[in-house]
């Protein structure tokens, strides 16, 4: 089940790649990537309560969230939204990154990593794969709004995937990218992380 993060991702002709994906980290470390499901939610919010204040207000705009109903809205299956969850080699979940579909063409995508992962490339490789999955069902076009000081996170979203900022409003700024362009992440994955990026990827 082993798959080097440096080998592309599957883009056969079925349906979308739900499998266990076992990947290497830029530190050498593994984690094992699936689909996540709705039974995965007492894990999620487990995961979720575990970050940081200052991770849970750049995720959530606030570091007040409800936990209990983000695990719960994380762990939302259906036509129009697709997650997929990483386990660390102790089997603890470490990352989550989902997608809503908003119209035909675009989905939101929404990214959380442990604490303790940030600098190692998980998000990078979240982000790619949610791609390949969206690009199959036809979406062409991932948004996401970022609050303006979430500079880690923007850089990921620039740098891995030519992001480019479409709206911006108070606090916060609305990104948008091609779901095309988890080819250009997989092939920058292997180079070093600026030093904003590092922080968040």
């Amino acid at each position: 089940m082993s798959s080097p993060a440096l080998t592309s991702p599957q883009l056969g002709p079925a349906a979308d790649p739900i499998a266990p994906e076992l990947l290497r980290l830029r530190d050498s470390s593994s984690v094992t990537v699936r689909a996540s499901t709705a039974q995965d939610e007492p894990a999620l919010l487990v995961f979720l309560s575990g970050l940081c204040l200052e991770a849970k207000r750049l995720r959530f705009f606030t570091g007040a969230a409800d936990m209990t109903y983000a695990a719960h809205l994380a762990a939302r299956t259906g036509a129009d939204r697709y997650g997929l969850i990483a386990h660390d080699e102790a089997g603890l979940t470490v990352g989550h990154a989902t997608f809503v579909q908003l119209d035909r063409a675009h989905a939101e995508v929404a990214l959380e990593v442990a604490d303790r992962l940030h600098g190692r490339g998980l998000g990078t490789l979240l982000i790619e794969r949610l791609a390949v999955v969206a690009e199959q069902r036809g979406i062409s076009h991932f948004v996401a709004e970022v609050l303006c000081d979430n500079h880690a996170m923007l850089d990921v979203f620039r740098e891995g995937f030519d992001a480019r900022v479409v709206h911006h409003e108070g606090s916060e700024e609305r990104v948008e990218f091609l779901t095309s362009t988890w080819c250009l992440a997989h092939a920058r994955f292997a180079q070093p992380p600026t030093a904003a990026a590092s922080s968040m990827q």
